[in-house]
């Protein structure tokens, strides 16, 4: 039973009274005084309650990588994240070559298999059916076109717990390869040069997301509105940011808020291992990153390398720095994001869902979590 909180629920928005978890679900809310029950009571001194946070694009963190097809690393990597509340999380693994991909993916199955990382939920493949010119801190030499015979070998490595991937639509043979596993995985648009037409084609045929929107791909225009525009106007597409202050200005943020609004945007982390660490050389996949600032760059370049980003800041710059409403910043921090992986059993405060939750400190920041009404020690 937890009781004098804060609690921003979908519907009614931020309410005082108290939430009653049983068999780790949400058993009932209220408001006034609490009934009385014999479980335990956590007194919540009036901070602020929101349900945990899911992430659909994590590469890793705490000094750990999802995809070195260590399994260890991959626990340490979602260990980190839990602990700053995010209790769903996707592993992303980066474009390498494809024997290393199916390494990793095997890695990440047995550790989603053994229970032994319960915040993660399965795996996203960004690549490496990339667009060369949009590549990013992407390798090269291990991009490719697409190829289903490939993506089969990387599903059947997954072991059932591959989610999601990222492609390209420009690419030979990208069509083909969306409208036949567009029921099979959620099918992300990014790392693209394409334009307006080939995107909006590529939603036609079953593109559901947009990874990691304005980043990776053209530049609005205005006699060349491009992929941005696309993904922004088109009421079928949900929409990755990564609002770490670095990848994209404040008042773009707002924009695409104003734009799609808080049901068609999620804020990703796309970690990488520096996540929680201090700055210095760290390794992206097969790639060298410079890490200053907290900012991450291939060495020496300029080229962003994912982030040092957890799902916890980008909610905390939402509100407390561009001004998002705080049950909006919820939806794209947990409701959009579990919807669009189909995981209709949470990313809401609401009775018959999972208990997740996140309590906030005066400053927004995770002061306690639970995962299925446990708390993360």
């Amino acid at each position: 039973m937890f009781t004098g909180g804060r609690f921003v629920t979908p519907d009614a928005g931020v309410r005082d009274g108290w939430l009653l978890v049983r068999d780790g679900r949400i058993h009932s809310m209220g408001t006034g005084a609490p009934p009385g029950t014999p479980e335990p009571v956590v007194d919540l001194g009036g901070r602020t309650v929101v349900p945990g946070f899911v992430d659909p694009h994590c590469h890793g963190g705490c000094g750990h990588s999802v995809y070195t097809g260590d399994p260890a690393a991959v626990r340490g990597a979602a260990a980190g994240h839990l602990a700053r509340g995010t209790t769903t999380m996707l592993a992303s693994v980066a474009t390498v070559e494809p024997s290393a991909m199916e390494t990793a993916v095997r890695a990440i199955a047995s550790v989603i298999d053994d229970g032994s990382a319960p915040s993660l939920a399965g795996i996203h493949f960004e690549g490496p059916f990339l667009s060369p010119l949009r590549r990013g801190a992407q390798t090269r030499s291990a991009l490719r076109d697409p190829d289903p015979a490939l993506l089969a070998r990387l599903i059947d490595a997954a072991g059932g717990h591959a989610v999601s991937m990222t492609v390209a639509p420009e690419l030979p043979g990208a069509p083909e390869l969306i409208r036949r596993y567009a029921d099979v995985l959620v099918c992300c648009l990014g790392h693209t040069d394409a334009d307006a037409a080939r995107f909006a084609r590529a939603t036609d045929l079953g593109a559901r997301a947009v990874t990691h929107l304005f980043n990776a791909m053209p530049p609005l225009h205005h006699r060349e509105p491009g992929p941005v525009a696309a993904a922004l106007l088109d009421p079928r597409l949900v929409c990755e940011l990564v609002l770490d202050g670095h990848h994209l200005a404040d008042d773009t943020v707002r924009l695409a808020h104003r734009v799609a609004g808080p049901d068609r945007l999620v804020l990703v982390s796309d970690a990488m291992p520096a996540a929680g660490m201090p700055d210095g050389e760290y390794a992206f996949a097969d790639r060298e990153v410079t890490v200053a600032g907290g900012v991450a760059t291939l060495r020496g370049t300029d080229t962003l390398a994912g982030s040092t980003l957890f799902v916890a800041e980008a909610f905390r710059r939402a509100v407390a720095t561009v001004g998002i409403p705080l049950a909006d910043a919820v939806r794209m921090t947990s409701g959009t994001a579990a919807r669009l992986l189909g995981l209709s059993d949470r990313g809401e405060l609401r009775p018959g869902l999972r208990a997740d939750l996140v309590e906030l400190d005066q400053e927004l920041r995770p002061a306690r979590v639970w995962l299925g009404g446990v708390e993360v020690g």
